[in-house]
């Protein structure tokens, strides 16, 4: 067995998110340069501190793979517990979420085993966007572009059309507007990857959008992030996203109408054609649900937890909670 301290992922081995997952363990890698770093669907490693970002492997460190809430950390198990009380530790990107967690009846973690280290991309995102502003300025002193150019718009919506609560995405209502906004504006669009033939996500049409229509994925959160004004065309999904996945961010939201919520396509237009940035409700918002205060250190803060575990000496992982059996004890499976 190998001396030096061991970290290993358990991937979900899904096509669509594969590249999100290698991105992560890279950066956590990145941090842990002394550690031996392994890999594998599904199958943990004993020895090793494992590390998932979906909710329902086995490993000792969670961190979603995604920066929308969706209620997604209070998913149950099949006795009605939640999923996250089998991790050691589980990482959110903001002061929000913690609170959320502690204050929910039945989550079994303390506040030290839910820790805070923001979004890894968003640092990625922010240098991207530094060059690419950098380079339009220089271009525009050269006079290299269009003193005409169109506002770009980027349409990015979550691929979960309907939930009972009504529809919630904008995916497939907005391909009616589509020829209207090309003949008004820079538009383009960027399909969830379970709704196009490309996994790879959403980058640089995101740095390049000055403005973004979206509906309830971490794409509303990651363009916040950036300064980028959203706009919700609350006209298709606003009863929906009220209502839906209650007690999330999401729904947040929409009752108190961070952003800008659209009632027309009209509307929509208008908001488009006048808006530069985020306002101050947004931005206080976002304040607690992802922090400055996380900027450039999201992959140290996450390597950190890593390593808390294994200094615990303690690497045992808890058992998974299985459905019983009709006239049978509850069930673990180890």
């Amino acid at each position: 067995m190998s001396d030096r301290k061991q970290v290993h992922y358990t991937y979900v081995a899904s096509e669509n998110l594969r590249l999100l997952e290698q991105e992560f363990a890279a950066g956590i890698d990145a941090q842990l340069p002394d550690w031996e770093s392994t890999q594998a669907p599904v199958v943990t490693r004993a020895g090793a501190v494992n590390v998932t970002f979906f909710i329902y492997r086995r490993a000792h460190v969670m961190m979603s793979h995604g920066l929308a809430d969706k209620n997604y950390l209070t998913r149950r198990d099949p006795q009605r517990g939640f999923e996250i009380n089998k991790y050691r530790t589980v990482c959110v990107p903001g002061d929000w979420l913690k609170r959320k967690l502690l204050t929910t009846r039945g989550v079994e973690l303390s506040a030290n085993q839910i820790k805070v280290v923001g979004w890894p991309r968003i640092d990625t995102l922010l240098a991207a966007q530094r060059k690419y502003l950098s380079e339009r300025t220089l271009a525009e002193k050269l006079g290299k572009l269009s003193p005409f150019r169109k506002i770009k718009v980027l349409w990015a919506p979550t691929h979960n059309a309907e939930s009972k609560a009504g529809v919630i995405s904008s995916y497939p209502g907005i391909l009616h507007y589509e020829d209207r906004l090309r003949t008004l504006f820079d538009y383009d669009v960027s399909l969830h990857p379970n709704l196009r033939e490309s996994k790879k996500p959403t980058f640089e049409k995101l740095i390049e959008a000055d403005v973004v229509i979206a509906d309830r994925g971490t794409l509303v959160y990651e363009a916040w992030a950036l300064g980028k004004p959203v706009i919700f065309p609350s006209w298709l999904i606003g009863e929906g996203n009220l209502y839906d996945d209650l007690g999330s961010a999401e729904s947040h939201i929409f009752h108190e109408r961070l952003g800008l919520h659209a009632n027309s396509f009209d509307e929509m237009v208008d908001m488009i054609r006048q808006v530069t940035c985020p306002d101050a409700r947004t931005l206080q918002f976002m304040e607690s649900y992802l922090p400055r205060r996380t900027l450039g250190s999201s992959y140290k803060l996450i390597a950190e937890a890593v390593d808390e575990v294994w200094e615990s000496g303690n690497l045992r992982i808890a058992k998974k909670v299985l459905a019983p059996s009709r006239g049978t004890p509850p069930l673990v499976a180890v």
